[in-house]
């Protein structure tokens, strides 16, 4: 039974794409006879991994229902095959064994020594034999809790002394990984105070991984891991060290990018974008604003200039999955709490911060304020306009005070806008003795909402969902890889559909069929008789695309037909739906501000001005950043706002 390494059988996942070429590569063991004697451990581990396809119910499309029974009597008898192997393995020959096993079944190996008990005939002596000449073997190992506790000692000297240690800790307890789910466990023996040791010392190491750094510096508090202040706070100063070296020694090779705003008079166009040499440019027209100058208007251009929020009022700042790119989101080392954004983020983040600055500079040339404007629009504007309580209020900070000064008073008229809504929402009024009895800060998540299922959500609980959704969606699937449309690069299978009418089923290769077939079976797609494949239902294609893509969708800014198709897709399990102020995707915006309680890597605005734990007062320019942070926050709580009485409003409408 003898082959090449590369002819050999691999489960990796239920889910991998491979499964069909490894099963393809199994017909021939399957088919064939198997020797009772088998004395090579990779023909071993080998039926093991082709018994997992079995155990999960992967078989071949091409297979009939004849061969899947006789498939499965053959694979039935491996079991006995492999015990009587495994059970023969202890210390007298577990190392020649184990210097011959393919990398590749490593974890096969490590499960079964696992599963039939084996390790109680390997001694300790074999295991740290195995990890002075292997160390990558740790993280197998430490899969298993059986082999953790059972050789623990063992295990417990080599993370305090191998400088995997410290990134096997950061992987357990704050490192997000995407690739691998496996569950690591730690020896007993392990102390708190030896995990901090072990961090320290990889922070020390001229070895270290630069990357690891700020899931240090962030990372939280848990009941057996714990980092101290003194070890996060060099951390930091590593890591900025690093970023100095690395841009001192003139060998960066680094992609440039930023914004560039201005206000032309006698534009063409009232706002225009374009990208130059990495830099985004954007022009607004100088006399569409003072044209327009009412103050709900010159708020309003937040929307129909800057577009902080789109169509649906759904924040536009937001980072977005569908928008990293492929390095941004598998290259780099992150924290399972940081809030992940890319480029894309970046740059707007740019643009909205650079559009209120200038907007406020250009608002002060018409001898208006900004700060008045957001006043007039929550206290007087959404009262006249909608139904929020005439005894609203907003405090503004005076025009000549500093930075530090304006954000002392900016920051707790924030909280109390949030306060004021919820309590208006809970109780239908406002009042102010009720509003101070609580002096701490509202939860983001916390501030209700007027409207019944205000937000559909894709069901990312359900497998099925994923995959559907990953098959249309995704950059990454080869559905939009067909004869003639192959050159125009179309970022995925929906927009292949949306833009060309004559896609031929025939002309996609034979592996691709497997995707399709399934999205004709769940009654995405069809064929028709000219062989050309067409969308079954499109208002919940580009539903799924809308949700997709802002990961929220707003229901009631649909028409009614769309409306009902997507509580038909409620009903499939497809969607779900949300009630609150703000989306999700917004509320993690928002905390990623505001706090670190969701996010290691926010900012921390509230804390840091509410308990005054903020730059140093002479540090003006990140005072006056976290000042127009504050303002952004703050236009965006009002748009929700008046987007939530709005909503109402028609609803009360409909109704009568």
């Amino acid at each position: 039974m003898s082959k090449p390494d590369r002819d050999r059988v691999v489960f990796h996942s239920i889910h991998d794409m491979s499964s069909g070429h490894y099963l393809s590569k199994a017909e021939r063991l399957l088919n064939g006879e198997i020797a009772n004697d088998l004395d090579d451990i990779n023909d071993i581990l080998e039926l093991h991994n082709i018994s997992l396809f079995f155990e999960n119910g992967i078989y071949l499309k091409s297979w009939s229902d004849v061969d899947n029974v006789a498939y499965k009597e053959k694979v039935n008898t491996f079991k006995n095959l492999i015990g009587k192997f495994i059970t023969n393995i202890d210390d007298s020959n577990f190392q020649s064994y184990f210097e011959n096993i393919d990398y590749r079944y490593y974890d096969s190996f490590w499960l079964l020594i696992n599963n039939y008990k084996q390790y109680k005939k390997i001694s300790s002596y074999q295991i740290e034999e195995v990890l002075k000449k292997s160390r990558h073997q740790l993280r197998h190992l430490l899969s298993h809790k059986t082999l953790v506790d059972k050789y623990k000692l063992i295990l417990c000297e080599f993370l305090k002394s191998d400088m995997q240690g410290a990134e096997i800790l950061l992987s357990i307890y704050e490192v997000e990984n995407s690739f691998n789910k496996t569950k690591l466990y730690l020896p007993s023996c392990l102390t708190i105070q030896d995990k901090e040791s072990i961090i320290a010392s990889y922070i020390d190491s001229e070895h270290c991984n630069t990357n690891y750094l700020p899931i240090i510096q962030n990372a939280k508090k848990h009941s057996d891991f714990r980092i101290s202040d003194k070890t996060k706070l060099a951390a930091k100063r590593k890591y900025q060290q690093s970023l100095k070296d690395f841009f001192n020694s003139g060998s960066s090779s680094s992609f440039e990018y930023g914004v560039a705003i201005s206000y032309p008079e006698n534009a063409s166009k009232i706002k225009h974008a374009w990208i130059e040499q990495g830099t985004v440019h954007y022009e607004f027209s100088l006399d569409y604003i003072k044209e327009n100058n009412h103050p709900y208007i010159l708020y309003r251009n937040f929307k129909t200039l800057f577009e902080y929020v789109d169509e649906q009022n759904i924040v536009a700042l937001t980072s977005k999955e569908n928008q990293l790119g492929i390095f941004e989101r598998t290259l780099g080392v992150r924290s399972k709490t940081e809030y992940v954004f890319g480029v894309a983020f970046t740059q707007l983040d740019m643009a909205s911060m650079g559009q209120i600055y200038t907007y406020s500079n250009v608002l002060k040339g018409l001898e208006y304020s900004l700060e008045d404007i957001l006043k007039t629009v929550f206290t007087n504007t959404l009262p006249e306009l909608f139904d929020l309580p005439s005894n609203a209020t907003f405090t503004i900070p005076t025009q000549n005070a500093s930075a530090l000064e304006k954000i002392r008073t900016i920051a707790p008229e924030f909280e109390s806008i949030l306060k004021q809504y919820k309590l208006f929402v809970e109780n239908g009024h406002i009042d102010f003795e009720l509003l101070q009895m609580s002096s701490g800060p509202t939860a983001i998540k916390d501030i209700p909402s007027l409207n019944n299922n205000k937000y559909i959500y894709i069901n990312k609980d359900d497998q099925k969902v994923n995959f559907l959704t990953y098959l249309l969606f995704s950059d990454q699937t080869l559905l939009t890889y067909v004869h003639p449309f192959k050159d125009k690069q179309y970022r995925n299978f929906v927009e292949l559909l949306v833009n060309e009418e004559e896609i031929n089923f025939e002309n996609y290769e034979e592996h691709q069929h497997e995707h399709l077939n399934y999205l004709i079976d769940n009654n995405y797609i069809s064929v028709d008789e000219n062989n050309y494949v067409q969308v079954t239902n499109w208002n919940r294609i580009l539903i799924l695309r809308d949700v997709f893509e802002n990961e929220v969708a707003s229901l009631h800014h649909y028409p009614a037909d769309i409306q009902d198709e997507v509580l038909h897709m409620s009903n499939d399990g497809v969607v779900f739906f949300g009630s609150s102020l703000f989306a999700i995707p917004e509320q993690n915006y928002f905390n990623y501000y505001l706090n670190k309680s969701e996010f290691t890597n926010g900012h921390d605005l509230r804390n840091s001005y509410l308990h005054g734990t903020q730059a140093n007062p002479t540090e003006i320019h990140l005072h006056e950043n976290s000042y127009l942070l504050y303002l952004k926050l703050l236009i965006l709580v009002i748009f929700k706002i008046e987007d939530d009485l709005f909503i109402y409003k028609k609803l009360k409408a409909d109704e009568e």
